[in-house]
């Protein structure tokens, strides 16, 4: 396991070892047409992930949520309404590096999402943007998390591919510019 380059000094509310990456590796690129400032403010609007982040609400519950040491919850799930419940996961995670308009590197603290996760950011000309979604995940379920993460892997690297296929077309959308195919 690795400790990412860069990354600031772990807070005291964070367990240390979910700082460090896990063995659940996920990256996902997506070129969106806009300037990086735009890309940056669009991908840190926490609350506004749910628009583009398939069956998520997102809200920040300490600080601004755009400084270090700000903490967010993101519920990923559906309602049953014969219920009135809602199932799924809550994914609770601290943002630890603040770089606009570069990077966001983040500390998930959840039950079941948990390790480094980022947003890192590149200019690609005046009006476009390369944006990469990382995660450094550390698997639940011990042993059998990690046989079955080979199967899983693909599925939950699809999601991120369907989550910045959407923000691309909602930075688009939002900030006037076409979005590219």
């Amino acid at each position: 396991m690795t400790v990412p380059s860069g990354v600031a000094p772990v807070p005291a509310d964070i367990p240390a070892e979910l700082a460090v990456s896990g063995p659940g590796r996920l990256a996902v690129d997506v070129v969106v047409d806009a300037d990086i400032e735009t890309v940056f403010a669009a991908a840190t609007d926490w609350p506004a992930q749910a628009r583009w982040i398939p069956l998520t609400d997102v809200r920040v519950v300490r600080g601004d949520g755009r400084s270090p040491g700000s903490v967010v919850h993101a519920f990923t799930g559906v309602r049953l309404g014969f219920l009135n419940r809602r199932v799924g996961f809550l994914d609770v995670f601290h943002v630890v590096t603040w770089e606009p308009p570069h990077r966001v590197d983040v500390v998930h603290v959840g039950r079941l999402v948990r390790g480094p996760g980022a947003f890192r950011l590149v200019e690609r000309g005046a009006d476009r943007t390369a944006m990469t979604w990382s995660e450094d995940l550390h698997l639940p379920l011990g042993k059998f998390g990690a046989r079955v993460w080979p199967l899983v892997r693909p599925l939950a690297a699809a999601a991120l591919a369907v989550g910045l296929r959407r923000f691309r077309r909602y930075v688009a959308r939002t900030s006037g510019s076409a979005a590219r195919r």
